[in-house]
């Protein structure tokens, strides 16, 4: 059994106004945010059909994804049907990738934490909405993804439980009401915009189109290596298992050459998927990354942990390609695992207790734990999942 031995630094205070310093984050998320589902055709009718043993089941919630995503093995279980011409194309990491629409469905939504996790009258219902299905079936070594991505977030509050994955729980989230009193208090406030990244013009589309939202970017973000900076405009993508740059920014840091070779040794190699296909990326080793914060007490990972990729998608509103900036990703929510190969070797705790996605008020909330553990060890590992 692999050992994991999880560590945390906080070097600044929580109870001052000072940056909150945090260390020993590392490239990949060991859990990505959960919710479970079901569908429906009508709200009145039965949910469709679910896995043969009962378990409810579950999807990753993704603020990178601009739309829903049913997997092809859950759209033939589940019985959805599609739409016979409809046609979607959209743009991940692994580059475009062509997405079967099915027809209008509900989705009801409630957090892996709930009580009562049969009825259905616990669940807060989303739609009639268009999904995309995937066209392909899941491969050898990869599990079938449900993805809920930003439409039902819109104008909702969303909490993500990240002390759980310490103790490699999973990575429970939750869409709640506004007035819930279980919405935590946060220490930490980051602003978000809605930024449209999908291509609902690209001329492969055939219409009708699946339901479509704008996606979370930050900001101001900046990041500092042996005395150069770069500061961009950076996706806040949930469903990013690691966290990236792309090739401009790592040039302006001094990491690669004009002509995209690294200047400095790689600190790690993974493999990174989702939309699109499979994908190799390299990562390295910055000084410091910093996410500014509403109340100027910033963020500032130490020695953060970064890939390098271009992610390029189609700017509607200038009718020219562009390249994301950055991608933070739920390595910085969740406790994190430093990666030898395929498996971790080690495991960071988070410094969070729960991360709140305020879709209201159009902020991204930390809620710092007060008692961070000293280093522990345990004998248990949790599988990595590669949803970019």
């Amino acid at each position: 059994m692999l050992l994991l031995v999880l560590l945390v630094s906080i070097v600044a205070a929580v109870d001052t106004k000072e940056d909150l310093v945090l260390e020993g984050v590392y490239e990949a998320a060991i859990d990505l945010p959960r919710i479970h589902f079901i569908l429906k055709r009508e709200l009145t009718g039965p949910s469709l059909s679910k896995t043969e043993d009962s378990e409810l089941e579950y999807a990753f919630l993704d603020t990178g994804a601009s739309g829903i995503v049913i997997s092809r093995e859950t759209a033939e279980r589940m019985g959805v049907s599609l739409d016979a011409k409809a046609k979607f194309v959209d743009v991940g990491v692994g580059g475009e990738e062509y997405f079967s629409v099915s027809q209008p469905l509900y989705i009801g939504l409630k957090g892996i934490e709930t009580q009562n996790q049969g009825k259905e009258n616990t669940y807060q219902f989303f739609g009639p909405w268009r999904f995309q299905v995937k066209q392909v079936e899941a491969g050898i070594l990869e599990e079938p993804l449900d993805i809920v991505g930003m439409p039902v977030m819109i104008g909702q509050i969303v909490v993500l439980n990240s002390a759980a994955t310490n103790s490699l729980a999973y990575f429970a989230a939750d869409i709640k009401k506004t007035n819930d009193p279980k919405i935590p208090e946060v220490d930490v406030k980051v602003s978000l915009r809605l930024k449209k990244f999908v291509n609902t013009k690209n001329p492969e589309n055939i219409p009708p189109l699946p339901v479509l939202t704008g996606n979370l970017v930050i900001d101001g973000v900046t990041v500092r290596y042996k005395g150069k900076v770069s500061k961009g405009s950076w996706l806040f993508d949930t469903g990013a298992t690691v966290s990236l740059i792309s090739t401009k920014q790592a040039r302006a840091l001094g990491i690669m050459d004009e002509n995209d070779k690294p200047l400095v040794a790689k600190a790690f190699s993974v493999t990174i998927g989702g939309v699109g296909n499979m994908a190799e990326m390299a990562g390295f080793e910055v000084d410091n990354l910093t996410v500014p914060a509403l109340s100027g007490r910033n963020l500032v990972f130490k020695n953060a942990r970064l890939g390098v990729r271009d992610i390029e998608y189609f700017d509607e509103d200038k009718g020219e390609r562009a390249v994301i900036d950055g991608i933070f990703g739920s390595n910085f929510l969740c406790a994190s695992a430093k990666m030898e190969g395929m498996l971790p070797s080690e495991v960071s705790e988070t410094a969070f207790d729960n991360i709140v996605i305020d879709l209201q008020k159009g902020t991204l909330g930390f809620d710092v734990r007060s008692n961070p553990k000293p280093a522990i060890q345990r004998q248990e590992r949790k599988e990595l999942k590669s949803l970019n």
